[in-house]
């Protein structure tokens, strides 16, 4: 961090009791061995609310200090970081994004306002460069259901929306937990963060899993999210296989069963809505401080597999062009709202890695 960094405002006591709890933490030391965030508040003396905010996006909330901790409540001390740090993590998700140009009422405080807009935007947009109503009822291909430019733009301009905006955020984290950006591009800590976020090594806790309901650990969460986070990755290779076979190979769509883009885009939807439905069973189970935004990322990107996946299905029936259509706006929502939903938790944890990395090669968490 450096001196003159912006911290983020602490309406709720939530830095203050952060930092009550995680100085009881530094002083016992029990739990140093369990991830990366104890060794991370050993290499700090002083905790300022941007160490408090690297080390909230560090905690990947498995619980094991929280189960073999001698101060936990009903304990005097109260001590429980991972409800402590998920607060402060849920506070500052949507306090970087809060300087974009969307208004209010349009942002995470009323989601339900946001897909409203952007639904019936999207509707509308795609009936009308569709060219009639009547264009719903073809089946020969998404092209004479709406036209390449106009799906393209439907679903670029969005996209475009979300990158801009989440990539502003994510400049704003990490000035405030580390400093200078130049920094950022550091390939040996940038290596050892993707190797970590791809293998979810911190959602093993202690090296017994992570207890997500009830007293016993299990591998399902983390299972889970790599269901989510690959399938996630095969519906996006599934997207770039399709844009090179038309724009470079010139064999436009539809493509057979077979295919490359088929078959990713069916693997990949299919592990996110497994994924999907298994994170919302955990959490229903296991997690008393889930808000509805947790519960909306879930059921958004359940939908977006779920509508790719009807697409799929009724692509040779004559509902094809309204399954395309509702898969359409469904992605024009997912990644208007994604800025402002928890979607970018993995933006601020994968960030956190990285500072956790270039710290264990510097031996120093400050810049």
């Amino acid at each position: 961090m450096t001196d003159a960094q912006e911290t983020p405002a602490d309406p709720f006591g939530l830095f203050a009791e952060a930092e009550r709890q995680l100085n009881i933490c530094n002083s016992c030391r029990y739990c140093e061995g369990y991830c990366a965030v104890f060794p991370a508040l050993e290499r700090r003396t002083v905790l300022g609310t941007g160490d408090i905010t690297q080390l909230a996006n560090l905690c990947h909330d498995c619980r094991a200090c929280f189960h073999a901790c001698m101060y936990a409540p009903p304990h005097e001390f109260a001590v429980n970081p991972p409800e402590i740090l998920t607060h402060v993590r849920r506070a500052g998700y949507q306090s970087y994004v809060t300087a974009s140009l969307l208004p209010a009422r349009l942002r995470g405080r009323n989601p339900l306002v946001t897909a409203a807009v952007l639904v019936t935007a999207a509707l509308l947009l795609l009936v009308t460069v569709g060219g009639s109503v009547n264009a719903l009822g073809r089946h020969d291909g998404p092209y004479r259901v709406i036209a390449y430019p106009a799906l393209l733009t439907t679903a670029l301009l969005p996209a475009a929306w979300s990158v801009t905006v989440i990539l502003r955020a994510a400049a704003r984290y990490w000035r405030d937990i580390h400093g200078p950006l130049r920094h950022l591009a550091a390939p040996a800590a940038l290596g050892r963060a993707l190797g970590q976020a791809a293998r979810l090594s911190y959602l093993r806790g202690g090296g017994e899993n992570c207890y997500q309901a009830g007293d016993d650990p299990s591998p399902a969460r983390r299972r889970w999210h790599h269901a989510v986070s690959y399938g996630f990755a095969a519906c996006f290779a599934s997207t770039v296989s399709a844009a090179v076979l038309q724009d470079v190979l010139g064999s436009p769509p539809p493509y057979p069963l077979l295919s490359v883009p088929v078959l990713l885009g069916t693997v990949g939807g299919a592990g996110m809505m497994a994924g999907c439905s298994g994170l919302a069973v955990l959490k229903r189970r296991g997690d008393t401080t889930a808000t509805v935004g947790d519960y909306s990322l879930l059921i958004g990107l359940g939908l977006l597999a779920a509508t790719g996946m009807l697409t799929l299905l009724l692509r040779s029936t004559p509902a094809y062009g309204t399954a395309l259509v509702v898969h359409l706006a469904t992605i024009v929502v997912c990644f208007g709202v994604a800025p402002y939903s928890t979607f970018v938790h993995g933006v601020y944890r994968f960030l956190a890695l990285v500072q956790d990395n270039l710290e264990q090669v510097d031996g120093n968490s400050r810049y």
